[in-house]
């Protein structure tokens, strides 16, 4: 299936599933009172000129609003958000200490109104997931922020999650204001072993979420579905076949593929991303070095979303054999130089910055290989036989 991406306030819809190329996601948000907010505008500045597609704010604070505000005022992109963290906010520095299903549906329409072009939806917890934290043999029983906010909800006020509960009114609150939902993925396993041994809650959220997605899009509404998490690499392209056969609406992927890489889960998350995309996942969210360390600096997001970039062409080389742009950059390089092709670059601004660094003048001979550059020596094989002809 192939869903339009875009607010009605935009003038212009991306698309994501059915044979599009694979879309990035890069995260951004203010996660304390210390954080700075100009500092995660940047980040989505950022994030813009090197190639994300749509912006995803996770802000945890009562700035949210600020936030996206001034995203969607200082930048082109897309910009989506995680619904449940508005409210918990609100709840947690607040006086109640617990949100309504009124408060669920009051922000969901402000933010649309805004101009949010999309939003995390965790409706796939339910009440009787409770028992799940006392009764389970997972390492990590649940690693998603939202997934926990939700159920931290449902325990306080003894009522369902009003993200299901209400899924009618979401609804028609997303087709109202064009909004596509993405239904998150509380269960999605948080290490190697769960993803091998204990993954079954897993599945079990995936088959809950198509319904929700089939609900949805005989609502008209575009939606996709979150999934995966830590898995290991033989593993992946099981996990996305068959998830993308039970709901039959574009997956989308954060993913590393060990739990070992900490300080460079950008490589981890490449390496996943990559086989996913081959698989057939449709967009990939952006992993930072920093993914369990802290807060991502700029230069951390910079080097995630070229990560994921460059990942999810890999993915779609695999999965399409579309290798246009690879011979467009393979005869720019056998006529200049093995520096290539800006316009041939997955990421030119990434590119554009590297021959810079390196001096690349108009010579074939690049610092590297300096007089013994095959490409050069190569020429001057080809003038000599000719020569002798």
């Amino acid at each position: 299936m192939k869903i339009a991406i875009g607010n009605k306030k935009r003038k212009k819809k991306i698309f994501a599933g059915d044979g599009e190329y694979p879309k990035v996601l890069a995260s951004v948000g203010v996660s304390g009172s210390y954080d700075d907010v100009q500092t995660e505008v940047q980040k989505a500045k950022i994030a813009q000129i090197y190639g994300a597609d749509i912006v995803i704010d996770h802000t945890l604070t009562l700035q949210n609003y600020e936030v996206q505000k001034r995203i969607l005022e200082e930048t082109d992109n897309m910009i989506s958000s995680i619904a449940v963290y508005d409210v918990a906010a609100k709840a947690r520095y607040g006086e109640k200490n617990r949100f309504t299903a009124t408060d669920v549906l009051e922000e969901i329409e402000k933010k649309a109104k805004l101009g949010l072009d999309m939003m995390t939806i965790h409706a796939s917890v339910r009440q009787k997931d409770l028992s799940f934290f006392q009764n389970n043999s997972r390492v990590i029983p649940c690693t998603s922020r939202g997934g926990t906010m939700v159920l931290e909800n449902i325990q306080k006020t003894e009522r369902e999650n009003f993200y299901y509960s209400h899924f009618d009114d979401i609804l028609d609150v997303a087709k109202a204001y064009g909004v596509t939902l993405s239904l998150g993925a509380a269960y999605r396993p948080a290490n190697i072993y769960d993803a091998l041994h204990e993954n079954s809650m897993y599945w079990e959220e995936i088959r809950r979420n198509a319904e929700l997605a089939q609900r949805a899009s005989e609502k008209g509404v575009a939606c996709m579905v979150e999934g995966i998490g830590h898995c290991p690499l033989h593993k992946i392209p099981e996990v996305i076949k068959t998830s993308k056969a039970i709901c039959s609406v574009p997956y989308r992927v954060l993913t590393v593929a060990t739990d070992s890489a900490l300080g460079f889960d950008h490589v981890a998350s490449a390496i996943a991303a990559s086989a996913a995309v081959a698989a057939g996942a449709d967009l990939v969210t952006a992993v930072s070095r920093s993914e369990h360390l802290g807060l991502p600096t700029v230069e951390d997001l910079k080097e995630a979303v070229i990560s994921a970039k460059i990942a999810a062409h890999c993915g779609y080389i695999a999965r399409t054999e579309d290798i246009a742009l690879d011979t467009a950059m393979a005869k720019k390089r056998r006529e200049v130089g093995c520096r290539g092709s800006i316009d041939a670059a997955i990421v030119p601004q990434m590119t554009k910055e590297a021959l810079q660094n390196h001096k690349s003048g108009d010579t074939k001979k690049c610092t590297m290989c300096g007089d013994f550059c095959a490409l050069y020596s190569g020429d001057r094989i080809k003038e000599k036989h000719e020569r002798s002809y």
